[in-house]
């Protein structure tokens, strides 16, 4: 079911993003076979994705991020060889000259993405200034909305004065108000509603509504063509004819070489917004994955996709997103894809001459709003005022000049010299003594630009000790990790390592519970840093359970660290003494003598899951949860369940910590001897995983220290299905979510 959702979403975007590359008026009668191509290249990306990447859920489609160079590239072409005055260029020429060009392209940025990769270079796309990224973006919006109308009125639109020359005809803007109106239909569908079938769902719609409308007014097929509502009715491209487009003889190589500039900034581009693209996954899913082999698997999927004649590719993050949540963990979404693209591009039929023009212009005007949106309205969210400005210079550059020279533009009034110049590295670790173990304090110097992120990235991760994540050794037990609202610390014994991965310098090291971020000798910051660096860095010391907190911040750089969701407001601090007292006395043993107990007793559960939903601390969403749950004061050692028990209590834990374990042979027999799997910390569900799957247990659950804990019996939640049938399922969202952790 996933699968077809993901393909309806994705279909009718290739032929929008068709539209875009081969918007030169040489490739008019040519659509319905390199339509084919944008499609067989997404099936090709599709394959390499659920072949090569981490995540089995994975979507990877043809994006609109590397589409304006692509469609420079062609336009560039045809162009080129249009003033050749020594021989008269035909169109197969100028079409297998393109897609040869294209594929070569595709190809090679493939190979400088594996060679990033496997070199760990990843961090090295934050280079490009986030402004230029924004400017680009927008412009990628502008020219999806032209695109739109292209294929609305059938006439060539790919800039403002064909737009407006098209809408001198009335009947042509009477073609585009409904896939206007459908864009901004999907955009606030999409804005308004987080269940991904919403947005689905509007998709198919609007064919089927108009549809109907032609039953309703008895309407055929052929006057809805002859009035421009669909296209033409025309022969479908066979196999054949698409394979003939690639002849080598009638390629001119010469032009080649003309188009490495767009290629270099591509490469950029593309790199920059795949990084981007997984963070955005991480952040999502609430754990880390590996950038630089995600990367390597975006490179080796346009070095296929290039060796086929095919177009740049990347992570799909919205559809990829919408399947993890589905929790649908196989790769058996993927390959529906890419049976249904493979399908399209089979069949003997010319799709867009069977369905409403204005479906596909919805799709695109709803991706360029979106983009427009994002980065020339609301781009104040995220950067300061300076750096909209930059965003709008970008844009109007790459518009009025060419791609190339905007963005080398965008990233010359984005630089900003660095205004203080010292011998200390950028970033500096102090490592605290015994008496404030578990304290790492990071000294930053200087203005961060988008250039400073690397470095950052680097050297802090670099100070950070966690332990070892155990999660290839719970998967060979055959358990099904306990999920928590709060990180879950691997297990005590579990050797220490850099927050990166890499082994520490001191094998004693002890993990981190607090990072300290020092700015008293900061200048500036820009947002790129903020984002590139500092919120990437938040949210892998939160996946940890390491909170982070600010010293000495001033209050221009403190609203981009807000904006950027890198800080939150109570972890700013006015000096950094404060900062190193507040984190210390969360650590240091209180007056008499014992350990201060981290949690929260004192809240109500109803309070405690708001705060995980990010619901406001008034919200009535899980109103009257309380009456369902048993508080209880837990002491030290007590056994909440073991292995084999039936799962009849789920619990979450308020104050204290659980040590959860499981049989040492592997086996779910009471009685043998245990190893420790993990620590489950404040804040955090255990229990539900099997309590809700009505299976035996297969972990054991013991108080390390004495706790309060929120149980909910099978009686009670049953009486909650009963007497809050409303309430409950909102319940089993928070359930669905702790699961999906």
């Amino acid at each position: 079911m996933y699968g077809v959702v993901n393909s309806i979403r994705a279909i009718p975007t290739m032929y929008g993003y068709a539209a875009i590359i081969f918007s030169h008026p040489t490739f008019l009668h040519y659509m319905p076979a390199l339509s084919k191509l944008v499609i067989f290249s997404s099936a090709i990306h599709q394959l390499m994705f659920t072949l090569m990447s981490s995540l089995p859920f994975a979507i990877g489609q043809v994006q609109n991020v590397g589409l304006i160079f692509l469609g420079a590239m062609a336009t560039s072409i045809c162009n080129s060889l249009n003033d050749n005055d020594d021989e008269d260029v035909t169109a197969e020429a100028k079409i297998a000259t393109t897609i040869v060009t294209m594929g070569v392209a595709t190809a090679s940025l493939g190979v400088c993405l594996v060679i990033m990769g496997r070199f760990k270079l990843a961090a090295l796309a934050s280079y490009l200034p986030m402004p230029v990224i924004g400017g680009y973006l927008a412009y990628t919006g502008i020219f999806c909305l032209f695109a739109g109308f292209a294929i609305s009125t059938g006439l060539v639109v790919n800039d403002f004065s064909s737009m407006l020359d098209a809408f001198k005809d009335t009947h042509n803007i009477i073609l585009c108000v409904p896939g206007f109106i459908g864009g901004i239909l999907l955009l606030v569908i999409s804005k308004m509603y987080k269940n991904p079938f919403a947005l689905s769902t509007a998709i198919v719609a609007m064919p089927v509504f108009f549809f109907l409308v032609l039953v309703a007014g008895s309407i055929s097929l052929d006057e809805a063509r002859e009035s421009g509502w669909m296209e033409p009715a025309e022969k479908s491209a066979s196999i054949s004819e698409i394979i003939s487009l690639y002849d080598a003889s009638l390629v001119h190589w010469d032009q080649i070489p003309r188009q490495v500039v767009t290629w270099l900034g591509m490469v950029l581009i593309v790199a920059f917004s795949s990084s981007l693209d997984v963070v955005a996954i991480e952040i999502d899913m609430g754990s880390k994955l590996n950038i630089n082999h995600e990367l390597k698997t975006v490179g080796w999927s346009n070095i296929v996709s290039g060796l086929f004649g095919g177009y740049t590719g990347s992570y799909n993050f919205e559809q990829t997103i919408f399947t993890c949540r589905s929790k649908t963990n196989s790769r058996i979404v993927g390959v529906c894809v890419i049976l249904a693209e493979l399908a399209i591009v089979a069949i003997p039929v010319a799709v867009m001459s069977h369905v409403p023009t204005f479906f596909v212009a919805a799709t695109l005007i709803f991706v360029a709003l979106d983009l427009m949106l994002e980065w020339l309205i609301l781009a104040y969210r995220k950067m300061y005022l300076r750096e909209c400005v930059v965003v709008w210079l970008t844009f109007l550059a790459i518009n009025f000049f060419s791609l190339e020279l905007g963005i080398v533009a965008g990233s010359t009034m984005s630089f900003r010299p660095n205004a203080s110049v010292g011998t200390r590295n950028l970033a500096q670790s102090t490592v605290f003594n015994v008496k404030n173990a578990g304290i790492a304090h990071f000294e930053f110097c200087g203005y961060l630009f988008f250039g400073s992120a690397v470095k950052i990235l680097d050297g802090v991760q670099k100070g950070i000790y966690v332990r070892r994540q155990t999660s290839d050794n719970e998967d060979e037990r055959g358990t099904q990790r306990e999920s928590s609202f709060l990180p879950i610390r691997a297990s005590w014994n579990a050797p220490v390592e850099c927050l990166d991965g890499t082994p520490t310098s001191d094998e004693n090291a002890i993990p981190t519970e607090f990072v300290v971020m020092d700015f008293t000798r900061v200048s500036g910051m820009d947002a790129t840093a903020a984002c590139s660096a500092f919120a990437i860095l938040h949210n892998y010391c939160k996946i940890q359970g390491i909170r982070v907190v600010y010293a000495n911040v001033r209050p221009n750089i403190r609203a981009l660290l807000l904006k950027s969701k890198a800080a939150t407001d109570d972890s700013i601090f006015a000096t950094t003494d404060s900062a190193l007292e507040f984190c210390a006395k969360q650590l240091m043993p209180d007056a008499n003598g014992s350990k201060e107990t981290r949690g929260y007793a004192n809240e109500p559960i109803s309070l405690l899951l708001h705060r995980y939903l990010g619901e406001p601390d008034n919200s009535r969403l899980l109103k009257g949860v309380d009456q369902f749950f048993s508080k209880r004061e837990i002491p030290a050692g007590h056994e909440f369940y073991h292995v084999a028990e039936s799962s009849e209590h789920f619990y979450f834990l308020a104050r204290g910590s659980v040590n959860l374990l499981v049989n040492e042979d592997g086996s779910v027999d009471p009685g043998q001897p245990l190893t420790q799997l993990q620590t489950v910390l404040p804040g955090s569900m255990f229990g539900e995983v099997f309590f809700f799957s009505q299976q035996p247990r297969q972990t054991v659950a013991i108080a390390a220290e004495p706790c309060t804990v929120f149980e909910m019996s099978r009686e009670q939640f049953d009486a909650m299905k009963l007497r809050a049938p409303t309430l409950s399922v909102s319940f089993l969202d928070v359930v669905v979510q702790s699961i999906l952790k």
